[in-house]
């Protein structure tokens, strides 16, 4: 495949287009790091350097209590699965998650619920925004019974829409119910504040807007609230105990860490440190153009379609989600009407090597909810790296099919 030749608009699901100095970084560990905090030698104390670095940057970038309170994982899934099995919940407890949600949430969620869990589904408005007051009568509702949690995606991978956080972390405090933050979509694209928000674990992925390697991902947990470890194992310090260590963060990381892909992770991070708003505001501007083409393309139909006295309305392209508000993550989700968004997608990749995602995102309930079950949506999602002449390579397709 030649890589060079293709327009890449698929960031929601992994950046493909990253910093060099990213893949510099990876190579460099993979020389020189070795095992971190199992050895007083210097690979395995430049392991240890890196984790510790990038936990810091991490820190800073959400506002969390302190580095020590960030572990590693593989992704936002297994960070999703260490604080949805962790936190406790038992037989009659309470858990909310809301129409958005990926399948990261919603598996585990759905195996809770076998386990006795009482599972509440809040549902969306018509744009697919997040129903606040449906949010808040429900835990009116149950605020008096047993342990509440809610997973809340940050934004829905499929609409492009925004949660304020804020909001919903303010009800959950108001109900003493702890908060979980899918921040998959919107780590290093959207500023989060997890103090400020109230946000008490946050979920989130290295390998999108972040820009790290695929692997990396993480979970930061507030003072205080602690997890059951979801997996058991080597730590490098207090061997003899039969528990993982109750100090963070080897309290969630068993087994030998991956310091080569960590490494990426924090060569991204200070590779954007101080760039990410311009880079919000290039994105969101390629997102606005392409609507524009979109608005345009539809306009050209009816149009064509009173000249030709043809049925219908002429509207040839349906778009998803709120569109008009800020912020927004740089995803536009879409279907061309009689035409399913996998074919739309193949057609894209054939004609001009134009790469998208369609189906249903592993996000199943805004599906059912926009009735898309079957034809899926066909979904773009911009980095900073795109530009607009790109786009009006993929708007030329789009207006021929």
């Amino acid at each position: 495949m030649n890589e060079k030749k293709m327009i890449y608009f698929d960031n929601a699901a992994t950046s493909f287009y990253r910093p060099l100095c990213v893949g510099e970084a990876v190579k460099k560990a993979i020389a020189a790091c070795s095992n971190a905090s199992r050895g007083a030698y210097e690979s395995s104390l430049h392991s240890d350097r890196i984790l510790f670095e990038a936990r810091e940057m991490l820190c800073d970038l959400f506002h969390a209590d302190s580095p020590s309170r960030i572990a590693f994982t593989r992704n936002a899934t297994e960070a999703l699965n260490t604080a949805l099995f962790g936190i406790g919940l038992k037989r009659g407890d309470h858990l909310i998650v809301s129409v958005n949600e990926h399948n990261s949430v919603l598996r585990p969620a759905y195996r809770l619920q076998k386990r006795g869990i009482v599972l509440h589904v809040i549902g969306v408005d018509p744009k697919g925004v997040f129903d606040y007051a449906e949010f808040e009568k429900t835990m009116d509702r149950i605020s008096q019974k047993k342990k509440i949690a809610a997973a809340i995606s940050h934004a829905s991978n499929v609409t492009g829409n925004v949660t304020d956080l804020g909001r919903v972390g303010k009800i959950c405090r108001d109900h003493q119910a702890i908060l979980i933050a899918d921040a998959a979509q919107t780590a290093g694209c959207i500023p989060i504040d997890m103090k400020k928000m109230k946000v008490d674990i946050l979920c989130f992925s290295g390998h999108k807007s972040l820009m790290g390697p695929q692997g990396t991902g993480g979970i930061a947990v507030r003072e205080g609230l602690e997890l059951t470890p979801f997996l058991e194992g080597g730590s490098g310090i207090f061997s003899f105990l039969k528990d993982m260590p109750e100090a963070m963060p080897e309290h969630l990381e068993a087994g030998t860490q991956n310091a080569h892909a960590v490494a990426g992770l924090l060569s991204a991070l200070k590779f954007s440190d101080g760039k990410r708003r311009d880079w919000y505001r290039k994105e969101n501007e390629l997102r606005l153009y392409f609507l524009k083409g979109i608005r345009e393309i539809n306009q050209s139909s009816e149009k064509k379609n009173r000249k030709d006295k043809a049925d219908g309305d002429g509207k040839k392209i349906t778009v998803y989600g709120n569109q008009n508000t800020h912020p927004h993550l740089p995803i536009v989700s879409f279907n061309v009407a009689g035409t399913d968004s996998k074919k739309v997608s193949d057609i894209l990749w054939k004609k001009q090597r134009i790469a998208i995602r369609p189906g249903i995102h592993c996000a199943p309930l805004i599906h059912q909810f926009y009735k898309t079950e079957k034809t899926g949506m066909a979904r773009v999602s911009f980095s900073h790296y795109n530009t607009r002449k790109q786009i009006d390579e993929l708007l030329k397709i789009i207006s021929a099919i």
